[in-house]
């Protein structure tokens, strides 16, 4: 049996071996003809799978590395009868610790606390559940938007839209991309979405670029100087707007949610979900000692900060910094697309905040319940 695989997906050769042959694939440019006799297919957020990749194939089973789901065509998956799997959850915490990198650094320059500001969160799922609950654990208060889940549960108290982008000092994005519907994303951030927002709001996108109207946005950031926007997502990639990347305060290539850790998880999670399908047992295991990060250890004094220790422990685990410089080399060259492409392809070994051990002073309980539940290993 052969199978198809982004050469992205992080150890699925060594992963897929024991199911069949892997044969790897540029995601970005994958066609029909690329299939062959192929009866599982294995892609990520950049390969459309549709009727014009799969008509006349052999495939039978597609799996995506992703969350997102607006690359796949699932209804006429469903007419074929292939089966699909994805992975939901996988790189949510990581995308949360995007968000939080973001914010401790933007309060920093801006001489603000996040206890002192008021976070939207728009669409509560795998990622924006976890948002919530990192900002919770640092008192910061939150306000939700996500009709869907609201219809669905009483667990969480619900706003309207309209009353969490006026009172928002930060707003989230947490959404699909989804164009039809009853409650439709696609360009949802457009002029009158960005004229209800507060001059100084800070606008955060890790969830898909076509949510956002990026010539509206462009235009509110002419009307609303003080506006701060951190853009992981953008319409058009990998040929992304070099107009508005110049505009905001924060840029990075798609990359939010690609912690090491996550995406060990996302090939685990195919993998799982392939041997169901083919009803085989299990025999590849992710690895559990996973490659160390530059920092292991970090301890505190017994004088330190509460925000100064979350934000030492934040930024010394990942400082978004770092991305935002890497990408904005993108003016340096003629390539825009193999550009931001390579970034991604060849992105560094990120750990998630679990990997770094905290210690901290006897008695700094406080301290201890903050940091845990960010994600750290507090002793």
């Amino acid at each position: 049996m052969q199978i198809i695989a982004d050469e992205n997906i992080p150890h699925v050769t060594e992963a897929f071996s024991s199911l069949g042959q892997v044969k790897l694939v540029v995601g970005r440019k994958l066609t029909a003809n690329d299939l062959g006799d192929a009866e599982i297919l294995l892609v990520r957020s950049v390969t459309k799978v549709n009727q014009e990749l799969l008509a006349n194939s052999s495939i039978r089973f597609v799996g995506s590395a992703t969350i997102g789901l607006d690359h796949i065509d699932l209804a006429y998956l469903e007419q074929q009868s292939i089966h699909f799997a994805n992975a939901a959850g996988s790189n949510a915490n990581a995308v949360t610790e995007y968000v939080i990198s973001s914010l401790v650094i933007i309060a920093e320059q801006q001489g603000f606390e996040l206890k002192d500001k008021k976070v939207g969160i728009i669409g509560c799922g795998h990622v924006g559940s976890k948002l919530l609950q990192k900002l919770q654990v640092l008192e910061v208060s939150c306000l939700i938007y996500d009709p869907l889940l609201q219809a669905k549960t009483n667990d969480l108290v619900f706003s309207d839209l309209n009353t969490v982008l006026s009172s928002s000092d930060i707003i989230s994005l947490h959404i699909p991309l989804e164009k039809s519907g009853l409650y439709p994303t696609h360009n949802l951030v457009n002029a009158d979405f960005l004229k209800q927002l507060k001059a100084n709001v800070i606008l955060i996108n890790t969830s898909r670029g076509g949510v956002i109207d990026e010539t509206a946005l462009l235009n509110a950031l002419q009307f609303k100087p003080k506006m701060q926007v951190v853009l992981d997502v953008w319409q058009n990639e990998p040929n992304i707007n070099l107009a508005l990347l110049n505009k905001i305060r924060l840029g990075t290539p798609h990359i939010a949610g690609h912690s090491f850790d996550g995406k060990i998880q996302a090939t685990e999670m195919l993998y799982n979900a392939v041997n169901h399908y083919l009803q085989k047992k299990p025999v590849w295991q992710k690895r559990t000692n996973l490659p160390a990060p530059s920092v292991t250890h970090l301890s505190f004094s017994k004088t330190i900060d509460d925000n100064i220790a979350i934000k030492t422990a934040v930024l010394m685990c990942y400082d978004i910094r770092r991305d935002d410089a890497m990408l904005r080399n993108i003016y340096n060259t003629f390539d825009i697309d193999q550009f931001f492409d390579n970034l991604r392809k060849n992105y560094s070994i990120r750990r998630e905040f679990n990997s770094l051990e905290v210690q901290i002073p006897i008695g700094r309980k406080n301290l201890a319940i903050k940091l845990t539940g960010l994600g750290f290993r507090v002793y």
